[in-house]
């Protein structure tokens, strides 16, 4: 039979090792086998001497925000910019129209029909009134609920009572559960006080969501995760405190996972007093050295997950207000995946770790594995070709989502994503997108 597709003579970075070979792609857009050398008969040849071949990376943690507004972001700039930069799928959750009911999310799949070029899961919000609906939920085909443990972007806070109730009905689905960790009495607490001494400094940022109001959140989470038996993923961990209090519990029977960003391997708390609302995502970046504590953790595999958690907004969006009212979140979709390979440059991380972070560990937490997240036979033809030599400059000028900038313009990276292919279709080559939108597809986890 003659393959759709080889890519031949590339460094393959497989489950098994790393190693030179051909990938061969059937016309079903899957993964048929893995050569050491080309057939010779494929329907189309491309030759990727030179280039590290990568399966697609899959980002666990992006912010769309579709259906509803859109003024900051959606998924026509949002995947093209995701898909430029080597991710062939995203899981979006939106805090504008927030996805609670099977029938919302089934309205958000057909709105989104014919609007991406990466595939995507989607998840859902837990509510205070929606606690025990995971089952539901989980059969419509949501990939994870997201829990806040205090009220942000619009979206209710938890208290421990609620997160007991939320975690027993995700355990008995079997769904996960994706925890925003800051507790809602320390954050408000400091919130009145900062506003009565009438602080608009952009110190306020670190003394408002502070790091005891994040570890406090952690402590009640990873203990309910471990008496519940639910599978919790810790999100955008901002110090290394958080790995070792979930590496405690974990230690116990916890079934919980860490997940951090780049914005907190590489921005520090001395970047948010200096910029303010280009630097407010919260928890907030840490004072140094949290990041390089947090890169240990990433590399020995404590941090299970690397995501973007994009969240834009446009600088004139970042404008509005003082720094209390200004958009929380940074973009960061464009520049996860060039970062992380200047990452592999440094010798910060290795080819099998940063597929592991930032496309197999996600994908199996999705619920995804048995179509993303490695080059293997019978997997979907998600492939990412990597020029290792190459080298560019982050700049704003370039930033595809409709923020527009990114915190990191002027930073040269070396590693420069060549081409990405999703289920087989040349989807973008030297970052041009050259997928039509609909490419992308919805990824229904598999129910285990």
């Amino acid at each position: 039979m003659t393959a759709a597709l080889e890519i031949t003579d590339a460094l393959l970075v497989t489950p098994q090792g790393t190693r030179p070979g051909t990938i061969v792609v059937d016309a079903d857009g899957r993964i048929d086998a893995l050569r050491d050398a080309p057939s010779g008969r494929a329907a189309r040849t491309i030759d990727a001497d030179g280039l590290v071949a990568l399966p697609g990376m899959v980002d666990q943690h992006v912010h769309f925000m579709e259906p509803g507004p859109t003024a900051r972001e959606d998924f026509a700039h949002g995947s093209s910019a995701a898909v430029a930069a080597g991710v062939t799928c995203v899981a979006e959750h939106t805090h504008g129209w927030p996805v609670t009911t099977p029938a919302q999310l089934r309205e958000k799949v057909g709105h989104l029909e014919a609007r991406s070029v990466v595939d995507y899961a989607l998840g859902a919000h837990a509510t205070p009134d929606t606690l025990e609906d995971a089952g539901a939920l989980r059969e419509a085909g949501v990939a994870f609920v997201k829990a806040f443990t205090c009220t942000t972007h619009g979206i209710d806070g938890l208290d421990p009572d609620m997160q007991l109730r939320l975690l027993r009905a995700c355990a008995g689905a079997d769904m996960r559960v994706l925890a925003h960790c800051e507790d809602e009495s320390i954050t408000a607490g400091a919130e009145r006080r900062l506003r009565a001494a009438m602080r608009e400094d952009f110190g306020v940022l670190p003394a408002w969501r502070s790091s005891e109001a994040e570890l406090t959140a952690v402590v009640v989470t990873a203990l309910l995760t471990r008496l519940t038996g639910a599978r919790v993923t810790l999100a955008h961990a901002s110090q290394p405190e958080v790995v070792e209090l979930a590496l405690r519990e974990r230690a116990r029977g916890a079934r919980i996972d860490v997940e951090t960003c780049p914005q907190y391997l590489l921005l520090d708390e001395a970047e948010v007093v200096a910029h303010g609302p280009t630097r407010k995502f919260t928890p907030p970046a840490r004072p140094a050295p949290a990041g390089a504590e947090l890169w240990e953790h990433v590399r020995s595999g404590a941090v299970a997950i690397l995501s973007s958690d994009h969240a834009p907004s446009t600088l004139a969006q970042k404008a509005e207000g003082d720094i209390f009212d200004c958009p929380f979140g940074l973009p960061g979709i464009d520049t996860t995946m060039p970062l992380l390979l200047d990452a592999v440059a440094a010798g910060d991380l290795d080819w099998a770790r940063l597929v592991e972070v930032y496309s197999a560990a996600p994908a199996a937490a999705l619920g995804l594995a048995d179509r993303k997240g490695a080059l293997a036979p019978g997997m979907d033809a998600d492939i990412v070709l990597v020029d290792p030599a190459a080298r560019r400059t982050l700049r704003s000028a370039d930033v595809r989502s409709k923020a527009g900038w990114t915190p990191y313009d002027g930073r040269e990276v070396r590693g420069v994503v060549a081409m990405t292919f999703v289920r087989g279709t040349l989807a973008a080559q030297d970052g041009e997108v050259v997928a039509e939108l609909g490419t992308g597809q919805w990824q229904r986890p598999r129910l285990r």
